[in-house]
């Protein structure tokens, strides 16, 4: 079976390539998609121009790469990523790898729409995960499981044996089942991060002119240090270091332009034991020396 599934695959048939010069167009797939309300196929060109459809569209990168714009969101897709494309929704591909072989599955609104079942399936599991699309988590890693799925709805479109509408029905509702609870799973471990990174945060705003430990931060969080930096940077835009140092910073300039305290009383007031060090982060932060920033202030 998956030597045969292989052999379609890398098959050396010609496939029509559509051209679609309008930045707007209703397309289908093939025939089988009015027919059938699903349709399976095989791209290996390198680019796509803009162009969005009224049926929904999951995308399986089975080699290579290529970048995947949908609306105005690019994703980077690899060897084993699915992405999901939502109806009317401009997308495009470009600078597809020269051994990129996508698998694509479209499908309309009414493949499921026969029974209550089905139509659970459209309201609780399709409609969220394409609306999902444009997050951070749109991207889906595809395990030897979810594979197997696509190969196997592939090797029955191609082939269309007795009852491969069935086969490929069940296939894509279990697809979809399984991505959708890893959308579900992703987002609670996004919740879990952000909580933990806003408990991070309201330490440091409460103790930063204190001496503050990264091993005291990776409890509050209860994250290992290398989580715990990558996590705040990618949510902070900067580095623990760099943020503490910017909240130091930024209550240095208060004191500097509101009181009279001496430079060397403010460098210690703030956790700075080193007076030659808090001078060089404040002109790194501020653009000017502790003295030229309070002269400023006082002009």
């Amino acid at each position: 079976m998956r030597k045969q599934i292989y052999d379609l695959i890398y098959s050396n048939e010609s496939e029509p390539i559509k051209k679609l010069n309008e930045p707007f167009c209703f397309m289908r797939a093939e025939v089988a998609l009015k027919k059938k309300n699903f349709s399976i196929w095989k791209l290996n060109y390198k680019q796509q121009n803009i162009h969005a459809h009224d049926y929904y569209q999951i995308w399986y990168i089975f080699r290579g790469s290529c970048r995947h714009r949908i609306d105005n969101k690019e994703f980077i897709l690899n060897s084993s990523d699915i992405i999901f494309i939502p109806p009317f929704s401009y997308h495009s591909m470009s600078d597809g790898s020269d051994d990129l072989i996508v698998i694509g599955v479209d499908f309309s609104e009414q493949f499921f729409s026969t029974t209550e079942v089905d139509k659970d399936l459209m309201l609780y599991c399709v409609k969220p995960l394409y609306l999902n699309q444009g997050n951070k988590h749109s991207v889906f890693w595809a395990d030897n499981d979810i594979e197997n799925l696509i190969l196997e709805m592939f090797n029955e479109f191609a082939l269309k044996h007795d009852f491969y509408n069935i086969i490929i029905k069940i296939n894509l509702t279990k697809l979809i089942i399984m991505a959708e609870r890893m959308n579900n799973q992703n987002d609670i471990t996004h919740s879990k991060t952000e909580h933990a990174i806003s408990e991070t945060l309201k330490y440091i705003h409460t103790n930063f002119n204190e001496k503050i430990s990264i091993q005291n931060l990776c409890k509050i969080a209860n994250m290992s240090e290398t989580l715990l930096s990558t996590c705040f940077k990618n949510i902070t835009g900067k580095t623990i270091i760099e943020y503490i140092n910017t909240l130091k910073i930024n209550k240095a300039k208060q004191l500097l332009a509101e009181t009279d305290m001496r430079i060397t009383d403010i460098s210690y007031e703030l956790g700075f034991n080193d007076g030659a060090y808090f001078n060089r982060v404040f002109k790194k932060i501020a653009n000017l020396t502790p003295n030229a920033y309070r002269k400023q202030k006082r002009k």
